[in-house]
């Protein structure tokens, strides 16, 4: 027999699910007060809140010890703290998770405002740039065309990236990595000063 564990764990996972469903033959809705590991279980391939999660914390946590990071540190002690927005993510996956990814703005704002010395523009008060932006991440990407929003912000540095997905199918098994990019720009320069790529991957076993 091949040696499967990440296809017997998922496998193993599924039963369990099936069981805590099931009951005694009949199905019934639960909620995660009532079975903790509730949002643990995966239900399809499909991108789902905890895959997001687990791609945001990765990328978040590289950002936080990053250079960049330590440079705004520095500046923040010497004169003013650097001014820095977020852009939305691109969604380059096959599925409809734009508003998923929009909920990034929020957490990244959250999390460089308590975390770091920076001064951070809200994406909410900026509805209609954040909507150009979003109509041009449709067209192939340009950092420096991103920077001249920064600099309509009166920002320093840009935070933005993208998720993707590569699938593939053998028989009736498929597997589907997902990857979440993320990089600060400076908008002054153009130039990328961080970027870290995180991969998580799901998958259907017969």
């Amino acid at each position: 027999m091949k040696n499967r564990p990440f296809w017997t764990s998922a496998l193993a996972l599924s039963l369990v699910f099936s069981f805590v469903l099931a009951g005694c033959g009949s199905p019934q809705y639960v909620r995660d007060s009532e079975e903790p590991r509730l949002d643990e279980y995966t239900m399809s391939l499909r991108f789902d809140r905890q895959d997001l999660d687990k791609l945001y914390e990765d990328n978040i946590k590289e950002l936080l010890r990053s250079n960049v990071v330590k440079s705004w540190e520095r500046q923040a002690a010497s004169s003013v703290a650097p001014v820095v927005a977020i852009f939305p993510m691109r969604n380059e996956t096959s599925e409809h998770i734009g508003s998923q990814l929009d909920t990034l703005l929020s957490k990244f704002e959250t999390d460089l405002v308590n975390k770091t010395p920076a001064s951070v523009v809200s994406h909410e008060n900026q509805p209609d740039l954040i909507a150009e932006i979003k109509r041009q991440q449709s067209d192939a990407y340009d950092p420096q065309r991103l920077a001249r929003y920064g600099r309509q912000l009166g920002a320093q540095f840009f935070v933005t990236g993208k998720v993707y997905d590569v699938a593939e199918r053998v028989k009736d098994e498929r597997r589907v990595q997902y990857f979440m990019f993320v990089q600060v720009i400076d908008v002054e320069t153009g130039q990328i000063r961080f970027q870290n790529e995180s991969k998580l991957t799901k998958g259907l076993i017969r």
